[in-house]
């Protein structure tokens, strides 16, 4: 019989000599692993958890050098939130056994997890009292407020076409992801203070990391400053402000839970907290407020907010199936770039016109309205059933031995369409790799029709691309697919 998942996930645990109580939240004032006898009084051990809801039994026994337990001590506690803490304090003595001890907790008889700590006889070293105090959500949420601000994406024509946030790093730059640059002719933002600044340009970026540098021109005195590179750790305590609506900011916090680096977008920070999309490049602070990385959408796919059209009802319309499929739209982990992945230019670093990045290939070419378009998909291949067409084993990926995908494009004519149809691909680096043959399109009013492409892609190297459907001059469709061995 398999052993029963474990009812509890251990979020951190952190020690130290002082804590206090700020919010709903229990702060260890000076975190460290090392006590110093006989200047050290006491050891407080703080844990966290995950776990279900209502009443638990949690249980600290205190370890010795020798895996001794030398002092148990438990209390019920009844969690109203999914996430839940505790933590216990040993007094110390002359005493008291030096080496390494353990901490081992138990909830509701289940071992919890364990947090390890040394102690020794020797003057306490000034490096471990920390120089300065530890914030708590409201200390946190006061600094990074007056430091945040809104972005609006507009079109030439000074149209929205997206809203995400930003933050002001370091006085005089203002950070963002490069998702909330994307396909703009100008952007618009507004600070905290409810000053209104339009932009054409950016300082630095990078696609693929997916972070861009605006400069404001002019100091700021709220501003946010960066932390050391690679000062955070997995399972330290971190925060961020979300946008749950337009002008309102909410605290929210959690912890780093991983890292990784993805070959095609280089490291990013997995988080166990969750934002909404328009939260997209608002700042992740750590426990002093510092910037530690910028919040970036969950996908991993550069271009992917080029999917979707803003209907006549101002709502997001995507004519396609990547909602639920391999490529998804902010509803996985929660991720961040580090903040040593940003390169902060120099004042004499001159700007890039966003009409440049545009012309460079940074941006894709934006979506045209076609009302006669009703949706696409990729498929293994397409099977006719009468006068139906549908596609079979519809997918994201496609491996090298498949050599080939296809696409079928559903058209219903809202009104008479007389064109030409192709497909393009690009790589993720947005450069054209590939072109299908034209079809000639003669759609009456009130007809339903299929345009259907068979894509050779054998010879194209490992990694995401884009395709576009091409009607006329304009691209009206895209969907990703991955290319993998």
């Amino acid at each position: 019989m398999a052993a029963a998942e474990p009812k509890f996930r251990l979020v951190r645990s952190v020690s130290g000599t002082k804590g206090s109580q700020r919010g709903n939240q229990y702060v260890i004032e000076d975190p460290r692993t090392v006590f110093y006898l006989p200047e050290d009084k006491q050891i407080i051990v703080y844990f966290e958890w995950e776990g279900p809801l209502g009443p638990h039994h949690l249980e600290g026994f205190w370890k010795d050098p020798d895996s001794k337990v030398a002092v148990v001590s438990g209390f019920n506690y009844e969690s109203k939130q999914k996430r839940f803490a505790g933590y216990w304090t040993l007094l110390l003595s002359e005493s008291t056994s030096t080496g390494v001890w353990a901490m081992e907790t138990h909830v509701d008889g289940e071992v919890a997890g364990t947090h390890n700590f040394q102690i020794v006889v020797a003057p306490r070293p000034a490096s471990a009292v920390p120089s300065r105090p530890l914030l708590g959500p409201t200390e946190v949420y006061k600094l990074a407020v007056p430091a945040m601000a809104s972005v609006e994406r507009l079109d030439a024509q000074r149209h929205r076409l997206g809203l995400g946030s930003r933050f002001i790093l370091e006085k005089d730059l203002i950070a963002t992801s490069f998702e909330n640059i994307q396909g703009a002719r100008y952007l618009r933002v507004e600070l905290a203070n409810g000053a209104s600044l339009d932009f054409d340009s950016v300082v630095a970026w990078n696609r693929r990391e997916d972070w861009a540098l605006l400069r404001l021109g002019t100091l700021i005195t709220n501003s946010l400053a960066a932390a050391k590179p690679n000062s955070w750790e997995v399972g330290g305590h971190c925060f961020s402000l979300d946008s749950p609506q337009q002008g309102g900011r909410t605290i929210v916090d959690g912890n780093i839970t991983g890292t990784h680096k993805f070959n095609e977008v280089g490291e990013r920070l997995n988080l166990n907290l969750t934002v909404s999309r328009t939260a997209s490049g608002s700042p992740l602070l750590n426990e002093y407020g510092e910037v530690i990385g910028v919040m970036v959408s969950s996908s991993l796919v550069p271009d992917l907010s080029s999917l979707t059209l803003l209907a006549d009802d101002g709502f997001p319309r995507y004519p396609g199936n990547l909602l639920g499929g391999g490529f998804n739209f902010g509803f996985g982990p929660q991720l961040a770039i580090p903040i040593s992945l940003i390169q902060v230019p120099t004042p004499q670093t001159a700007t890039t016109t966003l009409v440049d990045l545009a012309k460079s290939g940074q941006f894709p070419e934006s979506l045209a309205k076609n009302e006669n378009l009703l949706q696409g998909t990729l498929a293994k291949s397409i099977r006719r059933v009468g006068p139906q067409w549908e596609a079979v084993d519809q997918k994201f990926e496609f491996q090298r031995k498949d050599s080939q995908f296809n696409v079928l494009i559903t058209w219903h004519g809202e009104t008479k369409l007389k064109s030409t149809a192709f497909l393009k691909i690009y790589n993720i680096d947005n450069r054209l790799v590939g072109t299908s043959n034209s079809l000639k399109l003669n759609l009456s009013k009130g007809q339903l029709m299929y345009s259907s492409w068979t894509m050779g892609v054998g010879q194209l190297p490992d990694g995401t691309y884009r395709v576009d459907l091409v009607l006329g001059s304009n691209p009206v469709w895209r969907s990703f697919f991955r290319l993998v061995d």
